[in-house]
């Protein structure tokens, strides 16, 4: 490892972390996963556990860390972005919000890596000491390196008039069954296929309520809950990198063609010039923006209190806004890019493919702006899915 802070020793391995993520991109596309060597690298490094304190075995980043560091592998790969993204996020959320015993046995294993859904198409019995589950969860990102696997789990409420109770399960990957489902149009290596559990049975203290979660921990960390803010960041930092890659990719397709009839090169454009500096502006906005929302949410944290509702509402709406128009960035550097961007094999290709999931996730799509604007207009109580 080199020296400096764990954080530190992660930022001196990017590069070539993010070197292999490009140049393996293809195979990890073809093959619906991140290759098991990789993840293996991934796990060493770090990547998984950007969020989580030193003492507990992580690296002790901040949210604009992990933010900047999940760009990063964005840009060289879409598929490894968001599953190492992803792949912190929950640990992040079972230090932050699980019994000691799951997350002493989770974080037990260096390469500890988590993957969950929260679609369910299970049935559930419950028991005095646990829940008996069979069925699946669909899109459980990064399943196929995890070491913990599951999703999240309704149950009848305790008495009338309450909620329901949503809760997270897990148990160890190999008590699980992993159907390879997963054949998307983009974002193919991210290996989000099912998670089947058959009549897997999980004692109580591996689950932990989500996403009305109740902190366990000190701040910062405790900070991650309660609210699906925090799966908004993964989606917004894997956007913005393959925002980022598209626009260097666009210029580097234009770079030395020249119009067929004026004999200018389409690089010195009038429209090129237009399209790729509104969105470059585009693309720094959207990144300043989250980073100031999660900036202001982690100094809250610093001081050893819990997010406000003002701050909630912002970083979901700055992630939102980052998915969404980053989208539109990719699309904008592909319109621009010729007629060779239409290569099924060409990084254009697959940047424009990878950039048309995560606009429908649960978490950032754009149905999450009305569950924002109800609250921040007062039409609703502050809801934990925001």
């Amino acid at each position: 490892m080199a020296d400096g802070t764990p954080i530190e020793a992660l930022h001196a391995a990017l590069p070539d972390l993010a070197g292999e993520a490009c140049a393996r991109a293809g195979e990890f596309e073809s093959s619906r996963r991140i290759a098991p060597d990789f993840v293996s690298k991934l796990a060493r490094a770090g990547a998984f556990k950007v969020l989580v304190p030193p003492d507990a075995g992580g690296l002790g980043g901040s949210l604009v860390e992990f933010a900047d560091l999940m760009m990063a592998l964005a840009e060289a790969d879409a598929s490894t972005g968001w599953v190492c993204a992803h792949g912190n996020i929950c640990a992040g959320l079972i230090h932050a919000s699980a019994e000691p015993r799951l997350s002493d046995e989770f974080f037990a294993a260096p390469g500890a890596y988590a993957a969950w859904s929260n679609l369910p198409r299970i049935e559930v019995e419950e028991q005095s000491d646990g829940l008996r589950i069979s069925g699946n969860w669909a899109f459980a990102s990064g399943c196929t390196g995890a070491t913990f696997v599951g999703g999240m789990v309704m149950l009848p409420p305790l008495a009338d008039g309450q909620p329901p109770r949503l809760m997270t399960a897990l148990v160890p990957v190999a008590e699980a069954t992993i159907d390879e489902t997963w054949d998307p149009v983009g974002l193919a290596g991210s290996g989000s296929h099912d998670v089947r559990f058959d009549g897997v049975f999980v004692p109580w203290h591996r689950t932990f309520p989500w996403p009305n979660g109740i902190p366990v921990v000190r701040y910062p960390t405790a900070v991650f809950v309660p609210g699906a803010w925090f799966i908004a960041i993964g989606g917004a930092a894997t956007h913005l990198g393959l925002a980022r890659r598209a626009l260097d990719e666009a210029r580097n397709e234009l770079r030395g063609k020249v119009d067929r009839y004026t004999r200018q090169p389409l690089l010195e454009h009038p429209a090129t010039q237009r399209s790729l500096e509104a969105a470059e502006g585009l693309w720094y906005a959207c990144r300043a923006g989250l980073r100031a929302a999660l900036a202001n949410v982690w100094d809250t944290a610093l001081r050893g209190k819990p997010a406000t509702a003002q701050q909630r509402i912002d970083a979901r709406v700055a992630a939102v806004t980052a998915v969404q128009q980053g989208a539109q960035i990719v699309r904008a550097a592909y319109d621009v890019s010729g007629a060779s961007a239409v290569r099924r094999a060409g990084v254009m290709q697959r940047l424009l493919r990878d950039a048309s999931c995560l606009t429908h996730h649960v978490s950032t799509n754009l149905a999450s702006f009305e569950l924002t604007g109800r609250v921040r207009c007062g039409v609703d109580e502050l809801s934990f899915r925001v």
